[in-house]
């Protein structure tokens, strides 16, 4: 990890993120680019030799805790530093303060109406149908009347996803809720109203986890793409609608066409991902979502070897950017543990075999959190998950003796 020439290169500060943030730091600090991050205590990045992580107080508002740190003495402390949100609070923190921000430090590329837009799920469909760019039915659910109304148009099982996926996460785990009848959705409905959360009804997609696919590119102030990257989903867990857990590389054209023409017709500029879904009804691809920042896949562009941390950063700091031509494909990305729940939940509907995932595995894997040279954010990670299950099972001990019933007997086991 070498610092020659950092005291001359503007150092960066990340702005929330996982494994996307653990990527960018990778690759800049070994460029002898200081690297900070504004995360909150449970992100991996605290635990990277790569970067120095910043500690604010954590009272539920991101936003407010970094906005304080950034205009008070700690960034004074780096100004001219470049901000790189790796969180779509990161964005949504840039887009609303860039005047004041600017003044300080050195921010992405884009139109703020543009950058708000990719995070609000409702205009990033409407924008996506006055370009000509299919997406799912979406109906606003502001009260829960209108939110039975927009069902019964949809139809059941459909989804009630949030518009800002960020503000749903400070509450839930998930990233939206199928809904299966009308009393269920009275029932989830209930319990987000109670965070005042503006939510979307919209119809499912049918078709397994392999059918999404993404676009990656970076766009100049003439919107000229800088490169194109693709590839697509193998697995996600929850199957159907949660986070990719297997993914391959590779170049598909269609997709690329399309979500070049969505970037350039609502005018984003700056970087930019968008995910679609092949319909198989029509066999269509539909819009799934946008993201203006960098994604949770970052470090797979980057093995592919297309330098995006550089390549944005350069942009950023008018220095020559670096150059990209091919890039590999078949590159496979895997996060172990939940692909295997991935593939447990699969299994338990007949749709894939122990013998089928296994061979799935048979080959040369990437892995999002850890590296040989940087391995305490993966070890940190696995003891969370390791201390969680057992205490998991130490409270599952404590409340079968509590309750009096042997092992492996639950309460619905019962027999009169």
């Amino acid at each position: 990890m070498g610092t020659k020439g950092a005291s001359v290169l503007p150092p960066v500060i990340l702005l929330g993120g996982t494994a996307n943030a653990l990527s960018v730091a990778w690759t800049l600090r070994r460029r002898g680019i200081a690297v900070y991050a504004l995360a909150p205590s449970t992100a991996p990045i605290r635990y990277s030799r790569y970067s120095r992580w910043i500690s604010v107080r954590e009272n539920g508002d991101p936003q407010g805790a970094w906005m304080e740190w950034l205009l008070g003495g700690g960034g004074a402390a780096l100004e001219g530093a470049v901000l790189l949100p790796c969180g779509d609070d990161g964005v949504e923190l840039t887009a609303r303060n860039r005047t004041r921000l600017a003044a300080r430090f050195r921010l992405i590329e884009g139109n703020d109406e543009i950058l708000l837009a990719m995070l609000d799920k409702a205009s990033t469909y409407a924008l996506a149908a006055r370009v000509g760019v299919p997406a799912p039915a979406a109906c606003p659910a502001r009260t829960l009347p209108e939110a039975l109304a927009a069902a019964e148009r949809v139809g059941y099982p459909c989804a009630l996803k949030p518009r800002y996926s960020h503000r749903l996460q400070r509450f839930f785990k998930a990233k939206l809720f199928v809904v299966t009848s009308r009393e269920h959705l009275c029932s989830v409905f209930e319990q987000v109203q109670a965070h005042g959360l503006d939510m979307l009804v919209t119809e499912i997609i049918p078709g397994g986890d392999d059918r999404f696919c993404s676009y990656y590119t970076y766009l100049d102030d003439r919107l000229k793409p800088l490169f194109h990257f693709t590839k697509r989903k193998l697995r996600q867990y929850p199957n159907g609608f949660g986070t990719g857990t297997y993914h391959i590389s590779d170049w598909n054209p269609e997709v690329a066409r399309l979500g070049l023409r969505f970037f350039q017709g609502v005018g984003l500029s700056g970087f930019g991902n968008v995910e679609f879904k092949r319909d198989p009804r029509d066999n269509e691809l539909k819009l799934i979502e946008c993201n203006p920042r960098f994604t949770l896949l970052h470090e797979m562009v980057q093995i592919c070897g297309i330098d995006l941390s550089l390549l944005v950063y350069n942009r950023l700091t008018d220095r020559p950017l670096p150059t990209v031509g091919e890039y590999r494909r078949g590159v496979r990305f895997l996060v172990l543990r939940e692909d295997f729940y991935a593939f447990r939940e699969a299994r338990g509907r007949g749709e894939l075999s122990w013998t089928r995932w296994l061979r799935s595995l048979l080959h040369w894997q990437h892995f999002l959190y850890f590296r040989w040279s940087d391995p305490w954010p993966a070890t940190v990670l696995a003891s969370w998950y390791l201390r969680d299950q057992v205490r998991r099972r130490l409270w599952g001990v404590f409340a079968r003796r509590r309750s009096g019933l042997p092992r492996g007997l639950r309460d619905g086991d019962h027999r009169a």
